[in-house]
C-alpha cells in the first residue's frame, strides 16, 4: 500500500529559501514511492515556539491522514530534543511516523526505533534539568529588587474607536460575523465590545442579532470553560467555549492553543480519580492506567455547571490547570466553536522551571543590571510582556482542530 507523506521544510531566517529542501525531499519521496499529500514550509528559528506550518502537518497527522513526515534532517522538525521526544510520541499515537531523508526513520512500532526514543528520552530530561538550572542560577542577588514588568495597560485603540458602530450594527440586527467582515473587526473583538457595554451599562440592553433564516434543528449543548494556570498570581486564565461532543484529545488542542502552550511534552486530565491521555504502555511506569482520551467526549464525563477537572501539563514542570465548567448554554449561530472569548495575561515560556522558575525569570529579564537579563530575553526571542496574553491568532488556530 502507497504511503500518505506530507513534506515539512524549515529555513531559519527571511533571506534563505525551502526551494532546496523541497527538491531533495520530491526526489527521495518519487524514489520510495511515496504519494505526497502537501508542501509545508516555514520560516522560524529552531527555538521560535509558534510555527503554524508544521502544527498544520501535526493536525494533518491527528486526523490520520497521512502515514509519515518528510524532512531533510530531524533539526528542521524538532526545536528541541524535549520537543521531539513529545512528537513522536504523539505521532506514534496517532500511526504516523517521522521519516528523516538520511534514512532514519522514526517509528515505536519498532524495537529500534523505541530504543532511539528511550535514549532520547533520556537525553531530554538531562536538557531539561540544564535549562531549569540556567533560569534558577545566580537569581537569589536579584530577588529583593525589581519593578513593575510589562507595559501599562492601554487603551484598545482600534476597537475603542469602532466600538460606537459595532453597538449600532448589533441594534440593526447584523450578525457578529457580518460587522467583523464589515469593520475588518475579529468576532471575539465584536463579542468583546457588546459584553464590555453590558458590563458598564447593565441597564441597556443590546439587542442580540438575529438570522435571516436559521436552521430548523436539534440546539446543540456548549460547555463555556475557564481555564486558570495554578499557583500563579496574577492569575493566567482563559474563556472558552467548546461543543459538548468534543473528545478530551480534542481538548487538550483547545487548551494548549488558547493558553500558548507548544505541546512540546505529556498531558493528562483527572477527573473524579480516573486519569485519562495519551495510552503508552512502553513508557508506562508502575502500571499506571492512563484512559484513551480520544475515545471520551466531554459530555460523558461532566456532570454540570461549577464541575471542576484538572488538566496538568509538562509532568516536569507540572503545570496544573484548574478546568472549570462555567455555564451550559445553547449554540450561537453566529459562532464558531470552539471559541476563546476572552483571557488574562501571557501564557509562561516553555521549560522556564514550573511555577517557581516563571517568577524567577520574571525577576531577571525586569532587571536590567542582571547579568543573565540579555541572555534570558534571548532566550525567549528577545521580548517578553507578562500582561499580554496574546490571543489575536488564537481563534483561527482553534479552527484547524481536527472534528
Amino acid at each position: 500500500m502507497v504511503q500518505q507523506v506530507a513534506l515539512y521544510c524549515r529555513v531559519s531566517t527571511t533571506d534563505q529559501s525551502c526551494e532546496r529542501q523541497e527538491r531533495d525531499l520530491l526526489e527521495y519521496a518519487a524514489k520510495a514511492s511515496y504519494q505526497v499529500v502537501g508542501i509545508w514550509k516555514e520560516t522560524a528559528a529552531g527555538m521560535k515556539q509558534n510555527r503554524v506550518e508544521r502544527q498544520k502537518v501535526l493536525t494533518l497527522a491527528q486526523a490520520r491522514k497521512i502515514d509519515a513526515i518528510l524532512v531533510t534532517e530531524i533539526t528542521r522538525w524538532g526545536r528541541s530534543t524535549i520537543d521531539l521526544i513529545q512528537t513522536l510520541q504523539e505521532l506514534h499515537s496517532w500511526g504516523v511516523s517521522l521519516i528523516a531523508q538520511t534514512g532514519i526513520q522514526f517509528d515505536l512500532n519498532t524495537s529500534q526505533g523505541r530504543l532511539i526514543a528511550n535514549l532520547m528520552a533520556s537525553l531530554a530530561e538531562f536538557e531539561r534539568d540544564l535549562v531549569r538550572e540556567r533560569v534558577r542560577s545566580g537569581i537569589a542577588a536579584a530577588r529583593a529588587r525589581g519593578q513593575k514588568l510589562g507595559r501599562q495597560t492601554g487603551q484598545r485603540v482600534k476597537a475603542d474607536r469602532l466600538a460606537p458602530k459595532v453597538l449600532q450594527m448589533v441594534e440593526q440586527g447584523n450578525s457578529y460575523r457580518k460587522i467583523a467582515q464589515a469593520l475588518n473587526l475579529s468576532k471575539t473583538t465584536v463579542n468583546d465590545i457588546v459584553r464590555r457595554h453590558r458590563q458598564i451599562h447593565p441597564d441597556i440592553q443590546v439587542k442580540q442579532p438575529t438570522m435571516a433564516s436559521r436552521k430548523q434543528s436539534k440546539p446543540q449543548t456548549i460547555y463555556q470553560l475557564k481555564i486558570t494556570l495554578k499557583e500563579i498570581h496574577p492569575p493566567i486564565w482563559r474563556r472558552v467555549q467548546v461543543r459538548s461532543d468534543v473528545t478530551l484529545a480534542q481538548l487538550h488542542w483547545v487548551i494548549q492553543i488558547s493558553m500558548g502552550w507548544t505541546n512540546s511534552h505529556l498531558h493528562s486530565f483527572t477527573m473524579q480519580g480516573t486519569e485519562y491521555g495519551v495510552p503508552m504502555p512502553e513508557f508506562d511506569v508502575d502500571g499506571m492506567t492512563v484512559r484513551d482520551e480520544q475515545t471520551v467526549k466531554l459530555s460523558k464525563v461532566i456532570p454540570g455547571e461549577k464541575f471542576k477537572f484538572s488538566y496538568v501539563y509538562d509532568f516536569g514542570d507540572s503545570w496544573e490547570h484548574e478546568i472549570l465548567i462555567e455555564k451550559v448554554l445553547e449554540v450561537d449561530p453566529t459562532f464558531d466553536y470552539p471559541n476563546c472569548i476572552t483571557g488574562k495575561r501571557a501564557c509562561p515560556p516553555e521549560d522556564c522551571g514550573g511555577v517557581w522558575g516563571y517568577r524567577n525569570f520574571l525577576e531577571v529579564i525586569q532587571d536590567l543590571d542582571h547579568p543573565e537579563h540579555e541572555e534570558m530575553l534571548e532566550w525567549v526571542g528577545g521580548f517578553f510582556d507578562p500582561e499580554d496574553p496574546d490571543l489575536e491568532d488564537v481563534n483561527p488556530r482553534l479552527k484547524m482542530i481536527p472534528q
